[in-house]
């Protein structure tokens, strides 16, 4: 007896990709809004931890860069996905879906280094939520390109 093997289609993925791009932005933005200090600091707007002082070296400004570069990236990554989505073409929607994941790690590496190294007591749920859209990321199969037209 032959065993029929379950697929997803394609809208199904992309919708589970969106999901999980949409709650690490979601995330991103909670990190951010819970320690809102912690940015003000970072950029040495706070004159008792001035940037470049022991207590706030210049590697943190790094932190801010790479944080702010990938919600621009997550932001973009998203707009693709719906347009390819509304426009019916889902099969390109995975074309940037590497660069996703490499931004996504970075990220969450970034993120877990900054609530180990400093003390910030608001970044557990977001950084669950991070966790929890990474496993999102990891079951979601790729999209598999049946555009027979370009043939």
């Amino acid at each position: 007896m032959a065993t029929k093997k379950f697929r997803l289609s394609n809208k199904a993925i992309v919708l589970m990709k969106l999901l999980s791009a949409l709650s690490l932005f979601f995330s991103c933005c909670l990190f951010f809004f819970l320690n809102l200090n912690i940015f003000k600091r970072d950029l040495g707007f706070d004159p008792d931890y001035p940037l470049g002082s022991p207590s706030n070296p210049w590697y943190n400004l790094v932190f801010l860069i790479v944080f702010l570069l990938a919600i621009c990236f997550i932001v973009y990554y998203i707009t693709n996905m719906i347009i390819r989505f509304e426009t019916k073409q889902v099969w390109k929607a995975d074309r940037l879906f590497i660069v996703y994941q490499i931004v996504f790690t970075a990220l969450l590496l970034i993120t877990i280094w900054r609530w180990f190294f400093i003390d910030l007591s608001n970044a557990m749920v977001p950084s669950v939520i991070m966790i929890v859209a990474g496993f999102i990321n990891l079951i979601t199969p790729r999209i598999v390109d049946n555009n027979n037209r370009d043939f």
